[in-house]
């Protein structure tokens, strides 16, 4: 009974992609050659850290209680941004890549891993060592 619930835990709860990793489609989506899924993870990871930083800074800095309502909305403007600059960037300096990456592109703007980090930042202790918010 003990290794089936460890089993079960394992699986279910204690599953880094099923709990941490909440999107991860537009990864799978161009993993079928190399050089496309690197471009895939560099574009994400980039989103990832801009986004994390950006939102942090806005929501210590400018948003009051009383704007609260509007973090997502904030957010998910701030990571359509960002993905749209990705994309103009990867135009003109990597047509092949672009093109590669095709509508999986756009698809970094719904991944929720990116903006569930960015919640989890701006709402945990996390902190930027040069903000005191």
């Amino acid at each position: 009974m003990v290794y089936f619930l460890i089993f079960i835990s394992a699986i279910f709860v204690n599953n880094i992609v099923l709990s941490q990793f909440l999107g991860i489609c537009p990864f799978l989506g161009v993993s079928k050659k190399i050089s496309t899924a690197m471009g895939m993870g560099a574009a994400v990871t980039f989103v990832l850290t801009l986004a994390t930083i950006v939102t942090y800074l806005l929501q210590k800095l400018l948003v009051v209680c009383e704007l609260e309502f509007l973090q997502t909305i904030l957010f998910i403007l701030i990571i359509a941004a960002l993905v749209q600059m990705i994309e103009i960037m990867l135009k003109k300096v990597s047509p092949a890549l672009y093109q590669a990456l095709g509508v999986f592109l756009p698809l970094i703007t719904t991944n929720c891993c990116i903006l569930g980090v960015a919640i989890l930042v701006a709402n945990g202790t996390y902190k930027l060592p040069s903000v005191d918010g």
